[in-house]
């Protein structure tokens, strides 16, 4: 154990980030803030960072989100997996894998130290260009090729979905049948096939090229464990989540809505055409813009990813005349979220634009959310940006 605690003394937390392409702390000592490694639904929190204590070896890091915390070896376990520990803590075959790649990052073994300066980082970090998403139908393993039709066995009728599914359906009715079974969206019983509990609405999740990528749940407990978890003084690492995705999909990979095969749709040319590339935070976002003819596709966070900019980047340039509009939710987390998003998007000469938010329009807009507006809604919002002139 003496020779693991030597190894981990001398190796820096710059030292294993570049390797991973993260960005390097800007500072020697204090904290370090960056994206959760261990669990991508961190994201979606506004408390959803990780912190690393870059003074303290023992207790080195901690997400305020998902609770995962440990030392230099538990870090690089979840650069390497994106997964917490087994059991919370690093034991076994984990151990023994995260201190073989330490000695690698390191430079061998401990009585040969690496040069002490700090690494040059990258010129452009890009942590998630390592990530891939592969369409189950291409899967390796038959149990994921076997759910790559899931989506024809979703149920779109609310006499046949559960009291939950049906309550939250019925809430919106812009939420059709048709709308549904087009997008792959509804409530499955539960059986073998199913990777959500009856409590959930399911989400199919496709690539550019709109071949099935996984599927995700919304749970129809959300508001219920929300108030639960208020009323319980928001202990740490409890925060209910609104989405569940399938382990292993990396939805930072994705854009909700980013299948090419919608340019096929004349409603979709001319909402490109007038409103450029609309980019919103939630699946039913855009959803309910559809049924107002608008083209709309979504982060599934408030928080984009390097590879989410440059496609929505690389949309706007080859089928909107380079403009984008952004719909955040009209709250503290969404709204700060998309003002991360509008500067990058600017920073490459893209015309982007704010929709909305909580304070335009003499805040009548305060805490909606997209998946809320109403068609005279739109049409007051368009009139705002665009109106006719005598």
């Amino acid at each position: 154990m003496n020779d693991v605690d030597e190894l981990i003394a001398k190796t820096s937390v710059a030292t294993v980030l570049a390797s991973y392409g993260q960005p390097l702390p800007e500072k020697e000592s204090g904290e370090h803030r960056m994206t959760c490694v261990f669990n991508e639904s961190c994201a979606d929190s506004e408390y959803g960072q990780l912190t690393v204590k870059l003074d303290d070896r023992v207790h080195r890091i901690y997400c305020h989100t998902c609770g995962v915390r440990g030392n230099l070896l538990t870090l690089l376990h979840g650069l390497e997996t994106h997964q917490p520990p087994t059991g919370g803590k690093l034991r076994g075959d984990e151990f023994k894998a995260a201190v073989a790649k330490l000695r690698e990052i390191s430079g061998g073994s401990t009585t040969t130290p690496p040069p002490q300066e700090k690494p040059t980082p990258p010129p452009e970090p890009r942590p998630e260009t390592t990530l891939v998403n592969i369409p189950l139908i291409h899967h390796d393993k038959p149990a994921a090729r076997e759910l790559a039709n899931l989506y024809e066995e979703l149920i779109v009728d609310v006499e046949q979905m559960s009291p939950e599914a049906a309550k939250y359906v019925r809430a919106r009715p812009w939420m059709t049948p048709d709308l549904m079974r087009k997008w792959g969206v509804g409530w499955i019983p539960g059986n073998g096939r199913s990777l959500f509990r009856k409590n959930y609405l399911v989400y199919t999740h496709r690539n550019q090229q709109g071949e099935v990528l996984s599927y995700s749940g919304r749970d129809l407990q959300f508001e219920k464990k929300w108030q639960a978890w208020l009323k319980e003084g928001r202990p740490e690492g409890k925060k209910p989540s609104k989405h569940r995705y399938v382990a292993g999909y990396h939805k930072g990979q994705e854009l909700y809505g980013g299948q090419s095969g919608r340019l096929k749709e004349p409603y979709v040319r001319e909402s490109l055409k007038k409103y450029g590339v609309v980019v919103v935070e939630g699946m039913n976002d855009v959803l309910r813009l559809e049924e107002l003819e608008i083209a709309a596709t979504a982060l599934c966070s408030n928080k984009p990813t390097d590879t989410q900019v440059q496609t929505i980047v690389k949309f706007a340039r080859q089928s909107a005349n380079n403009k984008v509009t952004l719909f955040p939710d009209c709250d503290e987390p969404g709204e700060a979220g998309f003002k991360e998003l509008l500067w990058k998007l600017a920073e490459q000469q893209v015309e982007v634009r704010l929709g909305w938010s909580s304070t335009m329009f003499e805040g009548r807009f305060t805490s909606r959310q997209p998946e809320g507006i109403s068609t005279d809604e739109w049409h007051f919002i368009v009139e705002r940006h665009c109106p006719r002139t005598a």
